[in-house]
């Protein structure tokens, strides 16, 4: 039997490339770091609330989710579609046309943006829908993609007041980039993606989705709380790696980890490692948010919190009977930066307690959440500097978001292109 092809990395790549390899009767070994997989789609449980860590909703909509686990498996709620949009004095509803017509009164109605500014955006979003991109960087590389985000805006005659009150909280989110400096392929491809399909949560948590993944793998595939050390070369060829001070043959090695730790181990230069930030802190209470199942945004131009995700009225698994958790998301902006956990938990809880109108005491801390690389940056014209899935050394792949795009479907179409990668190299044709 030939050594097995080892992959680094439990997170959402390295899984959906052992889920093709493995589909393809390969033997694999994965090693991964921390005490379970996943990566930074995880979830932690505190006191009975479901605390995620990392990407916090998947839109059900992407592409790469479809090939490597069915929607059903991870018990998906649904995020109502629109948003509500704080004014600093009051809530508007923003809600969208598309998954159900009747809603375009009410979207035309809201005072959140002017009237042309609602059709702008609905006219966009179904000209993204008709588009046939697979992932951000497809859109990233069209000619609207290639500009800014607020360039992209301004350029299509959007207002400041939609750009202040809706596109920076609502894309800030989603991208971690406020100012809107980012390539505009990631909004184009999101408009996309809420266009034809809902926001979701996993009923137990985030870390459903890797899980659904590795149930599916023979036992003693993974390895867990055990990191690669580095990458045995051979004649100019990945022939194994270090792992738990054990030397392992490999006929492949896939570096699937997050970009400082793959860069670290390989030494590839375009692997980007200037990255975003941000803090999420989980408030509980006995009152109901009063927000219903919508995302809540930021859109006075002031405060700290970006935005409020409603989790146990979407997922009531997420806290204890009786009781209700929300997500107060706070981007890594220089306004927060180096600003202590208890600056920040002070603040997220003042601030949600203005957005929902509601008192300060309502609201208690019950976890908080830094992740200093959440995502990396993405300026115009990204993908044209990003690292390939195959690497100048034989036998050394990459699977990784950032061969692609910052989200849970580039990190998925990743995995699977550096599997098919393998395959072709070894001359076994994939599925």
């Amino acid at each position: 039997m030939h050594a097995p092809i080892v992959i680094a990395g439990g997170g959402m790549a390295g899984l959906a490339c052992a889920s093709l390899l493995i589909q393809q009767n390969q033997p694999v070994v994965l090693f991964e770091a921390s005490d379970r997989v996943g990566g930074r789609v995880r979830t932690d449980i505190v006191d009975g609330y479901r605390i995620d860590r990392g990407f916090q909703v998947i839109p059900a909509a992407y592409p790469a989710l479809a090939q490597v686990v069915s929607l059903p498996e991870i018990g998906p709620r649904r995020l109502d579609t629109g948003a509500i949009v704080w004014d600093g004095r009051t809530r508007h509803l923003l809600q969208s046309p598309f998954s159900d017509p009747k809603a375009l009164p009410g979207l035309l109605r809201s005072g959140a943006i002017p009237l042309g500014d609602k059709i702008r955006l609905a006219r966009l979003a179904a000209r993204c829908r008709t588009s046939r991109w697979e992932s951000a960087a497809a859109a990233s590389v069209t000619r609207e993609g290639s500009e800014s985000a607020l360039a992209l805006f301004e350029e299509a005659g959007f207002s400041s007041q939609f750009i202040t009150r809706f596109a920076k909280p609502f894309w800030g989110g989603i991208t971690l980039d406020p100012s809107l400096s980012l390539s505009a392929g990631p909004v184009l491809f999101t408009l996309k993606m809420f266009a034809e399909g809902a926001a979701v949560i996993p009923e137990e948590g985030m870390q459903a989705l890797p899980q659904a993944l590795a149930v599916r793998h023979p036992d003693g595939l993974v390895r867990l709380s055990t990191p690669v050390e580095s990458i045995v070369i051979e004649d100019g060829k990945a022939t194994g790696v270090i792992a738990g001070g054990e030397t392992i043959a490999a006929s492949a090695v896939v570096v699937a980890t997050d970009a400082p730790a793959a860069k670290a181990l390989t030494g590839i230069e375009s692997i980007p490692t200037p990255g975003i930030g941000c803090t999420t802190v989980y408030l509980a209470g006995s009152r109901d948010p009063g927000i219903g199942k919508t995302l809540l945004l930021n859109g006075s131009g002031f405060g700290g919190v970006n935005h409020i995700a409603p989790l146990s009225n979407v997922a009531p698994s997420y806290a204890p009977q009786g009781r209700h958790l929300i997500a107060a998301v706070l981007l890594d902006t220089p306004d927060l930066r180096g600003r202590s956990p208890e600056s920040l938990n002070q603040m997220a809880r003042a601030d949600a307690a203005r957005m929902l109108g509601q008192g300060i005491e309502d609201w208690e801390v019950i976890g908080t959440v830094t992740v200093p690389f959440a995502q990396f940056r993405q300026p115009p014209g990204f993908v044209a500097h990003l690292p390939r899935n195959r690497t100048e050394t034989r036998g050394l792949y990459l699977a990784g978001e950032y061969t692609v795009d910052s989200s849970i479907n580039g990190a998925i179409t990743s995995g699977l292109n550096a599997a098919g990668a393998i395959l072709r190299d070894q001359g076994i044709a994939s599925a």
